[in-house]
């Protein structure tokens, strides 16, 4: 009787540390971003190569800026991780899909303005300084592989296709058009707070909707980074 009751009190003991054993590592993997923008546009007359990301990126970080670059940005982006398999693999490691529906952002920039004709045809003249206003409203979807190596700690790292509305108003002119992007980052959180930085690089022809400003000549490149807190619950 004595030895029954010695297994039953062991058992009761090892039940609760396995269970606490088996309990998986919470894996948070829905998201709200915050973002500061820095990217520039400019007019380009060929496709947009993939390869050259880096280069865009580290001319808007060494300020050697050859189109033009925004005074400043914000975005808000909610989306989540659908994971590709059960429990974390190693009860570390999470594959998924990364999926936004939401994502918007808005960019300011400072342009010259041509008040007369004079200016224009290099006679002179005066020059304004305008804001050009520029609003985007992306979808996202890509791979991302997350890692949670304690109960309170994440890093996630990302390639994301963006489809993407993009449009501009300047001096009541208005133009807009579908743009594709390419979208790459990384982020860490303790617990439910964290921070990440993405960058971001598409291009599109315009389609003028108002006012005399026409950008559809051409096709316009948008590249940069966005800085971001983050929120995952």
């Amino acid at each position: 009787m004595k030895k029954l009751f010695l297994l039953l009190l062991l058992a009761g003991f090892a039940l609760p540390a396995s269970a606490q054993d088996d309990d998986p590592k919470p894996v948070r993997k829905r998201f709200f971003n915050v973002s500061y923008i820095s990217d520039k546009i400019k007019p380009t007359t060929g496709d947009i190569e993939l390869g050259s990301l880096g280069e865009e990126i580290e001319d808007i970080a060494n300020d050697n800026i050859k189109g033009l670059k925004n005074n400043w940005g914000i975005a808000l982006t909610s989306g989540r991780t659908y994971s590709l398999h059960g429990k974390p693999l190693a009860r570390l490691v999470t594959i998924g899909i990364d999926a936004s529906f939401f994502d918007v952002s808005y960019s300011n920039y400072s342009v010259g303005w041509a008040l007369n004709d004079s200016f224009l045809e290099g006679e002179g003249g005066l020059l304004e300084e305008r804001k050009f206003h520029k609003f985007e409203y992306s979808l996202q979807v890509g791979p991302s592989v997350t890692v949670t190596p304690g109960r309170d700690l994440t890093v996630a790292a990302y390639v994301r296709f963006a489809p993407s509305f993009t449009a501009y108003y300047v001096d009541k002119s208005m133009g807009g058009n579908y743009m594709s992007m390419l979208v790459t980052g990384a982020s860490a959180s303790f617990r439910s707070f964290g921070a990440g930085i993405e960058a971001r690089l598409g291009s599109c022809k315009y389609r003028n909707f108002k006012g005399d400003l026409d950008l559809s000549a051409t096709k316009i490149k948008t590249s940069g980074f966005r800085v971001y807190l983050q929120y995952r619950w």
